[in-house]
């Protein structure tokens, strides 16, 4: 598994049969397959001899069956639901003020909020997870050295099946290009072979929209892109290699966002034991199965080792691949041989773990009926409180249903990113948890409101957080109460802004304030640099202007200065907790409205003289 070239010797054949319409002699034709077992002799036939078509009609079937039986609105879709919602109601908008104070939509994907609001999130996993399996069945077919083409595949579709049970829709959707751009370097077709720039032009955009859609689909093909390096195959690997880079780099520098993914010695244990389990099992001249895998296996420990938005994310490539390549091996090994049944126990190993994973998310992540069935009422109070004059939080449950829930209704202190979350709220996470710090922190998100819902906590500081709240804390007051919530108002809150100015109303696109007097207004909301003051349609209203007499000033080392008509923002400088919040610099009385609409100067920052 050396070569990069379609190099079976019945692919051609195989692939022109792909492309045919099928033939005559079909189930009713002349060869005799008239009663049951010859029809079922015939469709097993024509489904052989279109292997692709199959796996792909297998992965359609089976996502379908997710989609009708299993496909829950909690976990990582929720999450999902969250960020198609909100770029759906607000599809110019680069910042959302509902999660965690502010994030951009693009730190989380730069694709798929966009996609998945435009055809659904859940089609856009069934979508993912079919053309995947189509994709890495093709690839299996055009790679000479694996033997058991049909069977690794469907290998692949379990483990798409099982990605799709956690879930992981963003994710599936960036290893659908990533896996294209594969494909591309691994299955180009031979009467091309000497047109590598047109094999680059093909795979860099798949590798860019892998990383766009998903990072962690980015990283992966840099692993890929690393063993082919490794292995001298340098045109492919800066085919796959380069584009991520530049898409990272790109998203780091526009929509700058920081936070650290967890990783547990048991999360660290199975990418980790499979990488090298591939690596020694696998026969020794698959040069580049083998440098992938000791690459990845080395790169899962420096994950582990050193704290980073990868966390426990680099798991998901043995996930989806290590039993496809463990299986792949298998006919070069000798029946009932310790290797044998080493491959074997690693390929039942890893099959448990991915199934159990999948079933485990499921049943964890079920949300409970009152967060379709019964949030009316819930609502209906924070309206009449006047929730959306400051930020509510809403004590995560295990299904994490709120992030998506609650997003249209009120401005919510976290959601669910738990990296953003590790980031800006650490105290539920290192067991510091207490009701002075749990003040302070509700004081630092200018929180108004905490709703305690019925049901099991998340397993990451919420048990904690749901003790406090529930045994009574003296700057909560419970407001109100039924079956499946409890509202609590925090006596003495803190504003989103600071006097002399109020907020009007917090929504997840805007926040508008009323100043009393010119001034400078700080406002609890982490700075972008694509904040801006709008007008009430939304638009960046215009930034200082120089004036005429500083254009035309004769000493040039004088400071220039401005006329700042609209107002304009300032960053703020790290506080004790390490947060940057936004100062608007009012040049008058009156309303102002913060948004982050999408525009080539990005924000409306005050010019370094008026700071």
């Amino acid at each position: 598994m050396t070569t990069a070239e379609p190099t079976r010797a019945s692919s051609t054949a195989s692939a022109s049969a792909a492309g045919s319409t099928g033939g005559a002699d079909g189930p009713g034709g002349p060869d005799g397959a008239g009663g049951p077992t010859g029809r079922f002799d015939a469709l097993k036939e024509r489904c052989l001899r279109h292997p692709v078509l199959l796996t792909t009609a297998v992965a359609a079937v089976a996502h379908i069956l997710w989609f009708l039986f299993f496909a829950n609105s909690g976990g990582d879709i929720a999450a999902q639901d969250a960020w198609a919602e909100f770029v759906g109601r607000h599809p110019g908008t680069a910042y959302n003020l509902a999660w965690y104070g502010g994030m951009h939509p693009v730190s989380y994907s730069v694709v798929s909020p966009y996609l998945m609001s435009l055809v659904g999130v859940r089609t856009t996993m069934m979508i993912a997870g079919t053309v995947s399996a189509g994709l890495t069945s093709l690839i299996l077919y055009r790679v000479k050295a694996v033997r058991n083409p049909l069977a690794c595949s469907m290998a692949g579709v379990f483990a798409y099946l099982c990605n799709a049970l956690s879930g992981r829709v963003t994710f599936g959707l960036g290893m659908m290009f990533a896996i294209g751009a594969t494909a591309a370097v691994f299955c180009w077709p031979y009467r091309w072979r000497y047109k590598r720039w047109a094999k680059a032009a093909v795979a860099a955009p798949l590798a860019a929209l892998a990383t766009a859609s998903s990072p962690v689909a980015g990283l992966f093909l840099g692993v890929i892109a690393a063993a082919l390096f490794l292995n001298k195959r340098r045109p492919g690997a800066y085919a796959l290699g380069l584009a991520p880079v530049v898409v990272v780099a790109l998203s780091a520098w526009l929509f700058p966002f920081s936070g650290t993914q967890p990783m547990s010695v048991a999360t660290l244990s199975g990418p980790f034991v499979f990488a090298w389990l591939v690596f020694f099992l696998v026969p020794r001249d698959w040069r580049t199965v083998r440098t992938a895998a000791a690459v990845y296996g080395t790169g899962t420990l420096l994950t582990y080792v050193i704290d980073s938005q990868i966390g426990s994310n680099v798991s998901r490539m043995a996930m989806l691949f290590a039993g496809v390549v463990l299986l792949a091996a298998l006919p070069y090994t000798v029946p009932r041989s310790r290797k044998w049944y080493a491959l074997v126990l690693a390929f039942v190993g890893l099959n448990f773990w991915i199934g159990f994973k999948g079933v485990d998310d499921i049943v964890r992540t079920a949300p409970t009926a009152s967060w379709t069935r019964a949030l009316a009422p819930l609502v209906d109070q924070l309206q009449q409180v006047g929730a959306d004059r400051g930020r509510v939080e809403v004590v995560p449950p295990s299904s994490h249903r709120e992030s998506a829930a609650m997003l249209q209704h009120v401005n919510l202190a976290r959601g669910w990113n738990r990296q953003a979350d590790m980031e800006r709220n650490p105290l539920f996470y290192d067991d510091t948890l207490n009701p002075v710090n749990y003040r302070q922190w509700l004081d630092r998100w200018a929180v108004h409101y905490v709703v305690l819902p019925k049901g099991d906590p998340d397993s990451s500081g919420a048990a904690q957080e749901t003790e406090l709240v529930d045994k009574g804390l003296p700057y909560l007051k419970a407001i109100w109460s039924d079956e499946n919530w409890r509202l609590f108002a925090v006596e003495g809150p803190v504003p989103m802004a600071d006097p002399p100015a109020t907020v009007d109303k917090a929504e997840a696109g805007e926040l508008t304030i009323h100043v009393k007097e010119a001034g400078r207004v700080l406002i609890r909301i982490p700075y972008s640099p694509w904040l801006a003051v709008v007008d009430e349609k939304g638009k960046s209203l215009e930034r200082p202007q120089e004036t005429e007499a500083s254009k035309e000033r004769a000493d040039k080392d004088t400071p220039k200065s401005f006329v700042n008509t609209n107002g304009c923002l300032i960053k703020m400088d790290e506080d004790e907790y390490g947060d940057e919040w936004t100062e608007l610099l009012a040049p008058r009385p009156g309303v102002y409205r913060l948004g982050a609409p999408y525009q080539l100067q990005p924000g409306t920052p005050c010019p370094d003289e008026l700071r």
